[in-house]
């Protein structure tokens, strides 16, 4: 959940959804990238992406949420 301004409100709400995932994975994945000198594959990137989620739910990929939460001190960290 994302808490963010709300449209037609004028105030702030609870969202979730790749809407509100896909920025802060973009984000990570530029972290990732600058980390490497701006040179990296899609396929190393999105493997980094996965390593270093935290996963939830049931171990592994799942149908709920994916390889699991974006976490960017992990990937950063590889």
């Amino acid at each position: 959940m994302v808490f963010s301004t709300t449209s037609g409100t004028g105030g702030y709400g609870w969202s979730a959804g790749t809407s509100m995932a896909a920025p802060h994975v973009s984000g990570v994945a530029a972290l990732i990238i600058g980390k490497h000198g701006g040179e990296l594959a899609p396929s190393e990137v999105a493997r980094i992406l996965r390593a270093s989620a935290d996963d939830l739910c049931k171990p592994g990929n799942d149908e709920t949420f994916g390889a699991g939460h974006v976490n960017a001190r992990k990937a950063v960290g590889h």
